[in-house]
């Protein structure tokens, strides 16, 4: 696989074919990232559910493999988007959506916590969900003052509420290992 000399703009992805949901830009660097383990794809799975299901009128949930484009230079494909409207063209959100979330595994934690954590907060993405499915924690970042203020975190069966985008109830631990009526 061959991929473009950095700085990489968005447009370079487009015309050199990469059209792979892995493909992110972070200020013209190319990171592939990997395939989501089981783990991570029943949580994301079992997550877009539940917000589609208390989803208020007007909020679009936008699953895993959709790059949110937040300049030139710089796309992420989180694994869930939440948005008031929809902005998106095919695979791309070009508006600033309402809510970010990104469900953590080993490889990455870290890039997610991080990196892309700071690129939301530069495009002003007011909300940011992280959730760590080794642990069954959820905590949420909301955008204060240019800066994400840690505002709650729960594990287990702990309740996690929302009210922005919409209203939600959450418990961690049923992401993981939901009841057997499933």
């Amino acid at each position: 696989m061959t991929v473009p000399t950095p700085p990489v703009t968005v447009e370079d992805l487009d015309t050199g074919g990469h059209d792979d949901a892995r493909f992110e830009l972070l200020d013209g660097l190319c990171v592939l990232r990997p395939w989501p383990t089981p783990l991570r794809a029943r949580v994301t799975a079992r997550l877009v559910r539940i917000l589609a299901d208390t989803a208020t009128s007007g909020a679009h949930i936008l699953p895993a493999g959709i790059g949110v484009e937040l300049s030139p230079r710089s796309l992420l494909v989180p694994d869930v988007v939440v948005a008031a409207a929809s902005g998106d063209t095919g695979r791309r959100f070009r508006d600033t959506p309402s809510l970010v979330i990104e469900v953590a595994d080993a490889s990455t934690r870290r890039y997610n916590r991080t990196l892309k954590l700071d690129l939301y907060r530069q495009r002003g993405v007011p909300s940011c969900w992280l959730i760590d499915p080794d642990t069954a924690t959820i905590e949420a970042y909301d955008l204060v003052a240019d800066a994400y203020l840690a505002t709650r975190t729960v594990s287990g069966k702990e309740t996690f509420t929302a009210t922005q985008p919409f209203p939600v109830a959450i418990q961690p631990a049923e992401l993981i290992d939901p009841p057997d009526s499933e």
